[in-house]
């Protein structure tokens, strides 16, 4: 961001924080007016940034928010509620979807109507099997590492916690991420790791612990 940039930035923000109701009546002048002699709110703020920028300072504070910046998205927050496995299970999944909403093109003509359902594997495939893991486990992140490495075009390791970035550089293949969960909540994860895999026009949801993880 440029120092104009951020100048437009902050008196934005300070005409934003300073406004306040203002009451329709005519109240008239009472007593003498005088100028005020004080410096305003807002010449107060563009004076400090002005000898940030001279000092430097305000190029830390820019190279700090980009730093954080980078860290919140190589370490995406995890997805709560999510546990480690402690004994092997399976379950059967439907993945139709119900549509409430009628669905139309941009000329309004309906696509998919209100209530119509829809198994997407009627029309397509799951070609890999989606494995969700805690990167922040050793033992989970070691068995993927191996399992990727083994069946790397019929694999998709998806994180839970930890960073995608870390382990796409370390591993040289590509560590997704499930943002905000909804993949987790899609599917029903529960605890990691779990293995998502096409059984005719099912999916197969396996609840595996990282020692048998194959």
């Amino acid at each position: 961001m440029s120092f104009s940039e951020l100048i437009r930035l902050t008196v934005a923000v300070a005409i934003a924080a300073t406004t306040v109701p203002i009451c329709a009546d005519e109240l008239g002048v009472i007593g003498p007016t005088y100028a005020i002699g004080e410096e305003s709110a807002l010449e107060t703020i563009l004076k400090r940034l002005k000898q940030a920028q001279r000092s430097g300072k305000l190029k830390d504070i820019q190279q700090a928010a980009i730093k954080r910046s980078l860290h919140s998205a190589k370490n995406p927050r995890e997805v709560e509620g999510i546990t480690a496995v402690l004994e092997r299970s399976q379950r059967l999944i439907d993945p139709t979807v119900t549509y409430t909403k009628a669905i139309k093109t941009d000329e309004g003509e309906i696509v998919v109507p209100a209530g119509a359902k829809i198994n997407p594997l009627l029309v397509t495939t799951l070609s890999k099997r989606l494995v969700f893991f805690d990167g922040r486990d050793q033992a989970q992140s070691e068995a993927v590492r191996k399992l990727v490495s083994t069946h790397s075009t019929k694999v998709k390791p998806i994180l839970v916690a930890g960073s995608w970035y870390d382990l796409t550089k370390a591993w040289g293949a590509q560590v997704y991420y499930d943002q905000q969960g909804r993949l987790s909540q899609r599917f029903g994860v529960r605890a990691v790791p779990t293995v998502i895999s096409q059984q005719g026009n099912l999916l197969l949801l396996e609840e595996v612990p990282a020692k048998d993880l194959q």
